[in-house]
């Protein structure tokens, strides 16, 4: 078996999310080269929080777990486990639960009350210390360079609204993926 990569699905260099399929007229209408986009910029997400985080502590995280930290961290007051799945859009309990512990064992999180529907999650000093070297690290890095792209502002605001949208397009499809399977 050949294990080289195949270059006509890689993206190409001179682009940034440029793909293959680009130039492409497509019958559904672009949503497949918007999901190669979305995937692709998650995990440049994820990259860039794990990086991130290993500029502001010794704990090594996943994109994921830094995400939990960053939402717990938001707000002002202790989430569940629950908002933080529906927050994340997440159906995975158990692997949210080991993060968890994972972030509790750092001494970056607490864990308040008992029971199934009465824990919730806050930051400790060094969580809150953490979160907010991240939230500076962003303002220096990210939305200093988005500020510089006037455009690029509008264009972000339309993009989460059409992905919101489309993340509630996912879950009914789903929805009626799975009540189609049990039938």
């Amino acid at each position: 078996m050949d294990n080289k990569a195949d270059p006509s699905v890689l993206p190409l260099p001179a682009s940034g999310l440029a793909l293959d399929i680009v130039d492409d007229p497509l019958p559904d209408g672009g949503l497949h080269r918007l999901e190669m986009a979305m995937l692709k910029a998650v995990e440049g997400l994820t990259r860039w929080q794990a990086g991130c985080f290993e500029q502001v502590s010794s704990v090594p995280l996943t994109g994921a777990e830094t995400t939990l930290l960053l939402l717990i961290g938001s707000g002002g007051r202790s989430k569940t486990i629950k908002e933080l799945a529906r927050a994340t859009n997440r159906i995975d309990i158990p692997n949210i639960q080991y993060s968890l512990r994972k972030l509790a064992s750092a001494g970056l999180t607490s864990k308040q009350g008992a029971g199934r529907s009465g824990v919730t999650y806050s930051l400790t000093a060094e969580g809150m210390r953490a979160s907010e070297k991240m939230h500076g690290l962003r303002q220096q890095l990210l939305l200093q360079a988005v500020a510089g792209q006037p455009d690029l502002t509008g264009q972000l605001q339309g993009a989460a609204a059409a992905l919101e949208e489309l993340a509630e397009l996912y879950g009914a499809a789903s929805r009626q993926a799975e009540a189609k399977s049990e039938a």
